[in-house]
C-alpha cells in the first residue's frame, strides 16, 4: 500500500517546529504547535527561524545526494554502500517508501513550519522605526523558496501549499489538491519572493554571536561565520527559477545582479552608486597554477575553499548549511561516512567517477611563459589537464576500486589544507583528514558566474547579438569590462546626403552610404569597475591561462575538436578539414556543452549535477546530453560524448533516455 503522504505532513508539528524559547527550540519533544505573539522579541523571532533552520539540516545530505547519485560525476563501491545509495544510483525506486533518502516529509516539514511563521509573523512591529522582524521573514520565505525549487527540480509534480497545516481537515484540504508542474510551482514561487529581491532594502538578518552560536562551525576558537550566509539570497533563487523557466532575460538580470549589486541590465547608463553588496567577487578566480613544470608541491587555492579549518575566509560563499561535530553537541552529516571515512578511505561508498576524472584529464591545460610570450600546453606537465580533481580528491595506490589511476576518493565534506604535492606520486593515506562535514557550501559565487553565462547562451538563443560571447568571456579571460547586448542586432545602410538632401555620389559615381546599428533592445553587463580587474575566467581555476589558450574558445577549430573531426596538415598542425563547416546551432550546443562541463569542474558533487543535466537535455531538446553522459560515467572516456567512440552502459542509457526515470517518486494515493 502506497504511503499516505497527509501523515507526514499533519504531524508535523509535534515536535519538529521549535520556536518560542531557546529551551523549546533545543527539545525535540517539544508539542507547542501555536505561536504566542504577546510581548513578541527580536529574540523570539531568531529562535524561531533558527528552529527552522535546524529542520533544513534534515536534507542538507540528500541535497547532494539525490543530484549526484543520479549523475555522471560519482560511482558507487558496491561493496560497501548502503543499499539505499545503491537504490538511488541506479534510478532504482522500487523501495523508494524505506529508503530515507526519499523520504519528502522532512521538505514538507521545512514548508509548513515556514508557512506558519509567514502566516503569523507581524512584520510590521517596530523598535525605534526599524521593523525589526522583517529581516526573518524575508529570511523564511527564502528558506521556503529552496526547499519547494529542490521538491519541484527532483519530483516536476508536487504538492504546492502556502497555508499552515495545523490539524487534519486543513493537510486533507491541502494535500488534496491538483499537483503542480514545476513551471507553474516557480510562478508561484516568483511572484512570493520577487518583492524581496534587493538585499540592501531587504537584507537577510544579522545575529549576535551569542544567539547564532548554535550554527557556529565548532573548529577553532573563533571560527564565526555571517549569520547572513544561513539563507540563499533571493536573487540566486530568483534567477534559478527564470533559467529554468526559459526566461534568460530575467535569469541573467538577478545572476548579474547577485553579483553587482545591481539588479538593473537594461539601462545602458547603468550606474553603481555603491550598492555593490559583496566587495571579494572579483577575486574568486584565484588560479590553481604550476611551479617548475608541476614539480613543486604547493597548497591548491581550490582545494582551500574546502577547508572546514577556515569558514571565515571565503569570501565567495554565498550559503552554507553548518553541522555539529557529534550528535552529543546538535545535528551531525553523513557526508563524510559516505564519501571519505575517517581513517578508513577505503569503505568509502562512493567515488570520483571515471567520467569525471577522464573529463578533467581531456582539458588542455595552459601555462603562460612571460619570457617566451608563448603558450605551453599540458603535455609538458606530469599532470596534463584541469588541476580541480586533484585538488579536492586523492587514492590510495592498493585500493584505487574503480581504476582511475589517481584521484578518487573525495575530500570536499571533510578535508583539512594540508602541503602536498598535487603533481607527483598520489597522495598519501596519512592525508586522509579525520575531520567530519562541519558544513555543506550550499551556493558560492562561481555559481552564479557560470549560471550566468547559461542564461546568456539562452539569451543568444533568443536573437541577443553578442551575448554568447560574453558568456564565453566569463569562462575564458574572466568578465571584467562592459558588455552590450543587443536584441535582434542590425546593420542599416543608408544613402549619405548633402546639406541639400540629394545623394552623394562616390569616385565611380556610385551613391555613398553610411551604416548603422539598429536594435530592438540593449542590454548592458557592466563588469567595468576596479573590484572586477582581477578577474580570471572560471577555466582558469584549474586549467591554467585560459585567455592565452588557443584550443578553449569559441571557434570552428574548438568546436571540430570537441567532436573530434580536426586533422593534421603538412606541419602537424591541427586544423578544420575543409569540408566541415559549423552552423550557428553546433556553435549554441558547443557553448551549452563547455558550460555543462565547467559546471562539472567547478562544482562537481555540490548537489547541482543531475538537475543541470535535466534542464540542459530539455533545452537542447537532447536526452543524450543525460542519458549519454549518465550512462557512461564508470568509463574513462578520452572523448566527448558526442564522439562516435564514446563508451557506455546500453542499458542504463535505454533507461535515462526516458525523461519518467529522471524524476522521484511521490505517493500516488494522498489520503485515503
Amino acid at each position: 500500500m502506497k504511503k499516505n503522504l497527509i501523515y507526514t505532513v499533519a504531524f508535523l508539528l509535534c515536535g519538529s517546529f521549535l520556536f518560542g524559547s531557546c529551551q523549546d527550540m533545543l527539545n525535540p519533544d517539544s508539542n507547542r504547535v501555536e505561536y504566542e505573539f504577546e510581548d513578541w522579541t527580536p529574540s523570539d523571532s531568531v529562535y524561531s527561524v533558527l528552529g527552522i533552520l535546524k529542520t533544513v539540516q534534515g536534507v542538507a545530505d540528500r541535497h547532494i545526494l539525490l543530484n549526484e547519485l543520479r549523475a555522471d560525476l560519482i560511482t558507487v563501491n558496491r561493496t560497501k554502500a548502503i543499499a539505499e545509495v545503491q537504490e538511488i544510483y541506479n534510478s532504482n525506486f522500487a523501495n523508494w517508501e524505506t529508503n530515507k533518502y526519499l523520504e519528502v516529509k522532512d521538505y514538507y516539514t521545512i514548508i509548513n513550519n515556514c508557512n506558519i511563521f509567514l502566516n503569523r509573523v507581524d512584520t510590521t512591529l517596530s523598535n525605534n522605526g526599524k521593523r525589526y522582524m522583517l529581516p526573518e521573514y524575508v529570511a523564511v520565505k527564502s528558506i521556503r523558496a529552496w526547499t519547494y525549487l529542490q521538491l519541484a527540480v527532483n519530483h516536476n509534480e508536487i504538492p504546492f501549499f502556502t497555508e499552515p497545516i495545523t490539524k487534519h481537515s486543513v493537510a486533507e484540504e491541502m494535500m488534496n489538491l491538483p499537483k503542480l508542474s514545476r513551471n507553474e510551482v516557480f510562478d508561484k514561487l516568483i511572484a512570493d519572493i520577487l518583492p524581496y529581491e534587493d538585499p540592501i532594502v531587504y537584507p537577510m538578518p544579522s545575529w549576535d554571536n551569542e544567539k547564532a552560536s548554535i550554527f557556529s562551525i565548532e573548529y577553532g576558537n573563533e571560527n564565526k561565520f555571517e549569520t547572513a550566509k544561513l539563507f540563499v539570497p533571493i536573487r540566486m533563487l530568483l534567477g534559478e527559477m527564470y533559467l529554468w523557466k526559459g526566461d534568460y532575460k530575467n535569469a541573467a538580470k538577478f545572476f548579474y545582479g547577485q553579483i553587482s549589486g545591481v539588479a538593473s541590465i537594461e539601462n545602458a547608463n547603468l550606474t553603481y552608486n555603491g550598492r555593490k553588496q559583496y566587495d571579494d567577487y572579483s577575486n574568486y578566480i584565484a588560479r590553481t597554477g604550476l611551479n617548475n613544470k608541476g614539480t613543486t608541491g604547493l597548497n591548491s587555492s581550490y582545494s582551500a575553499l574546502y577547508d572546514v579549518s577556515e569558514i571565515k575566509s571565503k569570501s565567495t560563499l554565498l550559503t552554507l548549511i553548518p553541522f555539529s561535530m557529534n550528535e552529543k553537541n546538535g545535528t551531525t552529516s553523513e557526508l563524510a561516512t559516505i564519501f571519505s571515512p575517517a581513517g578508513d578511505a577505503v569503505s568509502a561508498q562512493v567515488y570520483a567517477s571515471p567520467a569525471i576524472v577522464s573529463l578533467a584529464q581531456r582539458q588542455m591545460y595552459c601555462n603562460y611563459d612571460a619570457s617566451t610570450k608563448e603558450p605551453e600546453y599540458g603535455d609538458v606537465y606530469n599532470y596534463p589537464g584541469d588541476l580541480r580533481i586533484k585538488a579536492t580528491t586523492f587514492s590510495e595506490t592498493a585500493n584505487d576500486q574503480m581504476k582511475t589511476k589517481y584521484s578518487n576518493i573525495i575530500i570536499k565534506f571533510n578535508h583539512e589544507e594540508k602541503e602536498y604535492n598535487l603533481f607527483g606520486s598520489d597522495l598519501e593515506a596519512s592525508s586522509q583528514t579525520s575531520i567530519p562535514t562541519l558544513y555543506i557550501m550550499l551556493q558560492r559565487a562561481e555559481l552564479a558566474y557560470l549560471r550566468l553565462a547559461e542564461a546568456l547562451v539562452g539569451l543568444d538563443s533568443q536573437g541577443y547579438d553578442g551575448a554568447m560571447e560574453v558568456a564565453m568571456s566569463i569562462l575564458k579571460e574572466g568578465a571584467k569590462k562592459r558588455y552590450e547586448v543587443m536584441l535582434n542586432r542590425r546593420e542599416v545602410k543608408t544613402e549619405r546626403l548633402d546639406e541639400e538632401g540629394n545623394v552623394i555620389l562616390g569616385e565611380d559615381e556610385q551613391p555613398l552610404y553610411d551604416t548603422t546599428v539598429e536594435y530592438d533592445e540593449l542590454l548592458v553587463f557592466n563588469f567595468s569597475l576596479t573590484e572586477f580587474e582581477k578577474n580570471k575566467g572560471i577555466h582558469s581555476r584549474g586549467a591554467g591561462e585560459s585567455e592565452k589558450n588557443i584550443y578553449y574558445a569559441l571557434n570552428p577549430l574548438c568546436i571540430a575538436r570537441y567532436h573530434g573531426l580536426t586533422e593534421k596538415n603538412e606541419d602537424n598542425v591541427e586544423i578544420v578539414p575543409e569540408d566541415i563547416v559549423f552552423e550557428y546551432q553546433d556553435s549554441l550546443n558547443y557553448m551549452r556543452d563547455i558550460i555543462l562541463d565547467e559546471l562539472a569542474l567547478e562544482l562537481s558533487w555540490e548537489g547541482f549535477r543531475f538537475g543541470d543535466l535535466v534542464r540542459f537535455a530539455g533545452v537542447m531538446n537532447d536526452v543524450d546530453v543525460l542519458a549519454k553522459r549518465v550512462a557512461g560515467r564508470e568509463e574513462k572516456n578520452e572523448v566527448t560524448y558526442r564522439n562516435a567512440g564514446f563508451v557506455y552502459d546500453a542499458d542504463l542509457y535505454n533507461k535515462m533516455s526516458d525523461e519518467a526515470n529522471w524524476y522521484l517518486p511521490l505517493p500516488d494515493t494522498v489520503v485515503k
